[in-house]
């Protein structure tokens, strides 16, 4: 308990440091403080795959495209992974050092991975495959202490009447008909998967046309059947209005008990009014299989991303799309298994850690400064504003603390082989290198400037971490 209740003494400060610069808004989790496990755990897998994995292109492939529902509907028909393997998803997970995993269950198309008595639009009872995918996760889940989320598109579906403003995109479809779709499809499904399968997390997503009292029932029956399970934001609040959240905001989430904020897709934050958050961050360019897609993130970048989260106490969320056979993508396990190989030396800078005071900010990359140009230029020749975008951020290093050691990864590596970070305020035993223990290393402290002298760059594609054991 005194661990406990140091850690949010710890977490609190430096909340407070990250938000001295913006406005501070007052938030407090619930009583309950179901997402406690959500800021030990760190790192999770997000999975999309669905009936448009079979087109390659996206899962908002039907969208984009208009494709009529008669049309992609016959996607059923050749739906068919036979080399899907729950346990062999999970494995990959967990060798990445993976705490948890998000599936989409059902994503905005309307078809569902779950068998369900509600719309037989499912993979039980409308493919040849007939295996209810979500039942056979559970359980691998289960076996191997990995916990579930179920995405499930609450507010938008493009199958079914009702959960979209035109129904197969010519028919107009207003408020009543998404009562009666929120009432007979989304709220019965929400109930099947959370009897079903007692999901840890419950991830709403894109709430539109939704207010907090169409919202309201989402979270009562969460509450009435699986008390535990976190709900997500994004019950009624959209991850691209993150970036001006009010306090208007926090007080409506918390009248519908969510546990956790959802940011915007692939957005990190410079900071979160709300101490339990969490980012989603594609592994590649995409979210579903999208042939052709070969950007895949180094094992490096993926561990800034993961740290400049947990460095802010957040949660990271990255997600693969496995092909359409079920199959995840060979460069995708290469590169997630790196990073696991990593936590397994490193993982103290990683679960459970909380912020420090002295990060640096970090400086935009110079692909998304260009993306965000590219999008402003796009808009004014529209007349109309351009909607936020998030700039990823580069990092010489960055540091986290657990209990009384801090951890700096390293990614630029000082010509000089001397480390300086200022604002340090922290007295030190030692410090060492996670990869050399028996090698202490020369520090010294000038007022609040740290020296750390280094050797010679050990060189390899992984970040190497320091690791200083405080008095």
């Amino acid at each position: 308990m005194k661990l406990f209740i140091l850690k949010q003494i710890l977490i609190g400060l430096s909340l407070c440091s990250l938000l001295q610069a913006s406005e501070v808004l007052d938030f407090q989790s619930s009583p309950e403080d179901r997402a406690a496990w959500l800021d030990e755990d760190k790192f999770g897998l997000f999975i999309h795959w669905g009936l448009y994995s079979q087109i390659s292109k996206g899962e908002w492939v039907m969208h984009s495209k208009k494709i009529p529902i008669e049309e992609y509907a016959k996607l059923t028909e050749t739906c068919n992974p036979t080399k899907f393997s729950a346990t062999e998803w999970v494995q990959i997970a967990k060798d990445a050092g993976m705490k948890y995993i998000v599936i989409t269950s059902k994503h905005h198309d309307g078809f569902a991975l779950f068998d369900s008595a509600v719309s037989n639009y499912n993979i039980v009872d409308a493919t040849p495959f007939k295996r209810d995918m979500i039942a056979e996760l559970k359980a691998a889940c289960d076996a191997e202490g990995i916990k579930l989320g179920l995405y499930y598109s609450h507010a938008q579906d493009w199958y079914h009447r009702g959960g979209s403003h035109h129904y197969n995109w010519k028919i107009p479809s207003g408020m009543d008909e998404m009562k009666d779709y929120l009432n007979n499809i989304a709220l019965p499904q929400v109930k099947e998967i959370l009897t079903q399968y007692k999901p840890d997390i419950i991830w709403y997503d894109t709430p539109r046309r939704m207010n907090p009292a169409m919202a309201k029932p989402f979270s009562k029956l969460v509450r009435e059947i699986s008390p535990g399970t976190l709900i997500n934001s994004r019950i009624a609040l959209d991850g691209n209005k993150m970036d001006k959240v009010s306090q208007k905001d926090l007080d409506m989430l918390k009248g519908l008990g969510t546990d956790y904020l959802s940011y915007a897709d692939r957005e990190i934050p410079a900071n979160s009014p709300w101490n339990h958050w969490e980012t989603c961050m594609t592994l590649n360019g995409s979210w579903g299989f999208t042939k052709g897609d070969n950007a895949w993130k180094t094992p490096s970048h993926v561990i800034q991303q993961l740290l400049e989260v947990v460095s802010k106490n957040g949660a990271f969320l990255l997600n693969v799309g496995p092909k359409p056979d079920g199959s995840f993508p060979a460069e995708s396990v290469v590169v997630l298994k790196q990073v696991g190989d990593w936590l397994k030396l490193n993982g103290d800078a990683v679960y459970g850690a909380q912020p420090v005071s002295f990060n640096l900010p970090g400086t935009p990359t110079a692909a998304s400064l260009k993306r965000k140009a590219d999008k402003e230029a796009r808009f004014a020749k529209l007349n109309r504003p351009a909607p936020h975008t998030s700039l990823e951020r580069d990092f010489p290093w960055l540091a986290t603390r657990n209990e009384d050691t801090i951890f700096i990864a390293v990614f630029d590596w000082p010509a000089d082989n001397t480390l300086v970070i200022e604002n340090f305020t922290e007295k030190i035993t030692v410090a060492r290198l996670a990869s050399n223990p028996d090698a202490p290393l020369h520090t010294r402290l000038d007022r609040t400037t740290l020296r750390i002298s280094l050797p010679r760059n050990p060189g390899g594609d992984l970040p190497p971490v320091l690791r200083l054991s405080l008095k």
